[in-house]
Parts: structure tokens; C-alpha cells; sequence
């Protein structure tokens, strides 16, 4: 085990971007395999192969920048399925309106029929059925 840990020393390692290549990968892998699609899993074999390259790298400020770049994008699609998968978990005991005036979303129990809701971000008093 020390050897390994010698060998990658100074080496960068696995970052979100190199676990997504590699899940990019193995779906890539299972649809070409179906398929029998053999440019799709050529195109694996370079995704797998980049994923080692980005492992072994000594150029840990090179990949730190290609992994923030990954993040610019990732983050924004990953807190707005989040915020799609709470509302479906949610949409059981709560129901979500808009406010008539601001357009914000609010969120009010399900089954107290038409009740006075009054929104957070603009202080706007109106009646909705829950």
C-alpha cells in the first residue's frame, strides 16, 4: 500500500469532473454494447483513457482549472434537478403557487381548502386554494 501511495504523490488524483467521465463513460459502454455500436465504445476508450491521464497528471493547476470550469456548469443543472426533485418528493402534503404579483413560488399544505396566503418577498396578501 505505501508503494501506491509513493507512486501517487505529486499526482492529481480524482476530481467531479474524472467521476463524471468515468459515469459518461460506463453509460457509454452499456449503450454501444446493446447497440452493438463499436464507434461509441471506441469513443469510451478515449473517455476511460482521459480519465487516467487526468489521474496521473503532475500539472495539478492545469487540471484544478479544467475541473473548476466543469463545476461553472455542473453546479447550476445540479441545484435545479435538486430543487425539481424536492418539489416532486414534496408535492404529496404540499402544493406550490405563484405569487400574483412577483411571480415567486410559495409553498402551502395540501387539503385546508382556500386559505390567505401572504408572500415572503413582497409582502402580498392573496387567496389560493391549497
Amino acid at each position: 500500500m505505501n508503494g501506491l501511495r509513493n507512486f501517487m504523490m505529486g499526482r492529481y488524483g480524482t476530481d467531479q469532473l474524472t467521476l463524471a467521465l468515468l459515469i459518461l463513460g460506463m453509460i457509454f459502454t452499456f449503450i454501444g454494447d446493446a447497440l452493438e455500436f463499436n464507434s461509441l465504445i471506441t469513443l469510451t476508450y478515449i473517455i476511460f483513457l482521459t480519465c487516467i491521464f487526468r489521474i496521473m497528471s503532475k500539472n495539478i493547476l492545469a487540471r484544478q482549472k479544467e475541473n473548476y470550469k466543469f463545476l461553472e456548469y455542473w453546479n447550476p443543472i445540479k441545484s435545479w434537478s435538486k430543487g425539481k426533485y424536492n418539489i416532486i418528493k414534496s408535492s404529496k402534503n404540499y402544493k406550490y403557487i405563484k405569487c400574483p404579483n412577483c411571480k415567486q413560488k410559495l409553498r402551502v399544505p395540501r387539503g385546508k381548502g382556500k386559505i390567505l396566503v401572504t408572500c415572503k418577498n413582497c409582502n402580498t396578501k392573496f387567496i389560493a386554494k391549497s
